[in-house]
């Protein structure tokens, strides 16, 4: 899955190991900006968790447009019930009975919502939205906000998906 930066501590070590890189093989300090970035990501984690805490355990159910979500389910107790596009791209194809079968997920697990990304099927999410009774929210997983921060995704999609499943 090569989604990892939904997961902050992913990148946590990311930001670690290139400090490190820099370090050895360019004779760069940045240790302490490093160190500085890697406090603000513990503190981002923190914040998502607090917010992810006030969902109950049950309730922690994704449905995706593709399987874009894997690191950010793991880092914080969420249960991936399936995908639209069951593939790490949303160049794969659809079949009649993948979607069935996810359609009999959706409404074994009592998802409350899909979260559909940039190159979900739009049609295709609607009806399946509409056949059971879960409503289609949009998130962005490959663009960073306006503002160009990481750090700003991470709170939108996090406010976005805890939001939609209260």
């Amino acid at each position: 899955d090569p989604h990892l930066w939904t997961d902050p501590l992913a990148m946590k070590q990311i930001v670690a190991a290139l400090s490190d890189t820099l370090e050895t093989d360019l004779a760069l300090d940045v240790s302490a900006r490093a160190a500085d970035l890697e406090n603000r990501l513990d503190q981002l984690n923190q914040s998502i968790i607090d917010k992810v805490n006030t969902l109950p355990q049950n309730e922690r159910k994704l449905v995706t447009g593709h399987e874009s979500l894997g690191y950010f389910a793991d880092r914080y107790g969420f249960k991936l019930v399936g995908a639209i596009v069951p593939s790490l791209t949303t160049q794969a194809e659809l079949s009649a009975s993948e979607l069935s079968a996810l359609k009999t997920l959706i409404n074994e697990n009592n998802v409350k919502a899909i979260f559909t990304e940039l190159g979900t099927p739009p049609a295709v999410a609607e009806s399946i939205g509409k056949e059971t009774g879960v409503k289609v929210v949009p998130v962005s997983t490959h663009i960073l906000p306006e503002d160009g921060s990481f750090f700003t995704f991470m709170v939108e999609l996090s406010d976005t998906i805890v939001s939609a499943l209260q």
